[in-house]
């Protein structure tokens, strides 16, 4: 009886001891998947303020840096570090100044192995030291990243006589960094440097430290295209939601029409869209979003141009979805006007007049009415 008692007791232990190792993996499970979302979100913020998001921002851009850890690292010191990388050579006392390889190689080993994102190519995981000499080549000849267009889009006047879509284009992946990186440097030292980017929220004294703001986005004019497309509410039975999506799928349909006919970007092209999570559609609404696009890139560009990613975000960690609020609440002023003009129509235009953005009539395929759209 006492045998019997004994093998009850040491069941119950293993199976308590099972039960907790199956919650202890659960677990472990549940918190990788938290990172990862909160990594991919990150990185399609633009958010760069952690070393993990550049990392994968490296990955992402270059795929032989997700075989080679040499390539990963001189393609992030390029990136990254450039006030001290030099292609020519580095000198040694930089070499402390530079971001450690085994850091860098450790966060790339936690993207691949760990949240299974950015793989490397088969039968590198097994063998990747080997695989270091035949990247050699691709290092002195430099590697090419995956070419990348990266929409940030904001939707306002959902109460107005226009429904508007506002839109900052970033022509290439790594102008993403570039570009953040500046208006984040600039804010810290301004009297923004506590404040979010939000036309509405506009006061009488923004005007200066918006022409400071304007000035830092002008300076990097080249990487960026801003879109505008606006429709007339009246002039339709659709519900608000559904208009907002055929902005936005009609916007980033004409705007790739746009820049390729215009040569300021080649084919083919990759094009990753985020969106301002407080003001936009629904997880449903975006993937039919994505399915519509989808098909109509794959019938005008014949495989020339694909849609990766569709994405919310708080506009909070994103200084160019904040930039692509700016412009959209400087048309909707224009478009939407107030009674009497105030100080928010000066801050309208200007923000129209330096980043050279003028509303003209075009009739767009597909909507009840005309639209208004500028490049």
């Amino acid at each position: 009886m006492a045998g019997e008692i004994q093998d009850v007791a040491l069941a119950a232990q293993a199976n308590a001891e099972v039960a907790a190792e199956l919650n202890a993996e659960e677990k472990k499970l549940a918190r990788l998947e938290k990172e990862k979302a909160k990594l991919l979100t990150s990185l399609a913020a633009g958010d760069f303020s952690e070393q993990r998001t550049r990392v994968a921002m490296i990955l992402n851009l270059y795929k032989q840096a997700r075989n080679s850890d040499v390539v990963l690292a001189l393609k992030y010191w390029e990136t990254f570090n450039s006030d001290v990388y030099r292609e020519e050579g580095i000198l040694p006392a930089d070499l402390f100044k530079l971001e450690r390889i085994p850091i860098i190689v450790r966060a790339r080993a936690k993207i691949q192995n760990e949240y299974g994102l950015f793989q490397a190519d088969e039968g590198v995981r097994q063998k990747r030291r080997g695989k270091e000499e035949e990247m050699f080549a691709a290092v002195i000849e430099d590697v090419a990243p995956t070419p990348t267009i990266q929409v940030f889009a904001d939707e306002t006047g959902k109460t107005g006589t226009f429904v508007i879509v506002g839109a900052v284009w970033v022509l290439n992946g790594r102008a993403v960094w570039t570009i953040t990186e500046a208006i984040d440097k600039w804010r810290k030292n301004s009297v923004w440097a506590q404040r979010e980017v939000h036309f509405a929220k506009f006061g009488r004294n923004d005007l200066e430290p918006l022409k400071e703001y304007l000035a830092v986005v002008k300076a990097h004019r080249e990487y960026l295209s801003f879109k505008l497309i606006a429709f007339e509410r009246a002039k339709t039975r659709r519900s608000i939601e559904e208009v907002v999506a055929k902005l936005h799928e009609h916007m980033l349909l004409r705007g790739i029409r746009h820049e390729a006919e215009s040569r300021r970007v080649t084919l083919p092209r990759d094009v990753r869209m985020t969106l301002d999570e407080e003001q936009s559609l629904d997880k449903i609404a975006l993937d039919e979003m994505k399915g519509h696009l989808e098909a109509t890139l794959r019938r005008d560009f014949v495989d020339q141009v694909s849609i990766s990613e569709i994405v919310t975000i708080s506009s909070k960690k994103s200084a160019l979805v904040q930039l692509a609020d700016l412009v959209a609440g400087a048309a909707n002023r224009k478009l939407n006007p107030q009674q009497e003009r105030g100080y928010k129509d000066e801050m309208a235009d200007l923000v129209m007049e330096e980043l050279g953005l003028v509303m003209a009539d075009d009739n767009v395929p597909g909507l009840d009415a005309a639209a208004m759209f500028v490049f």
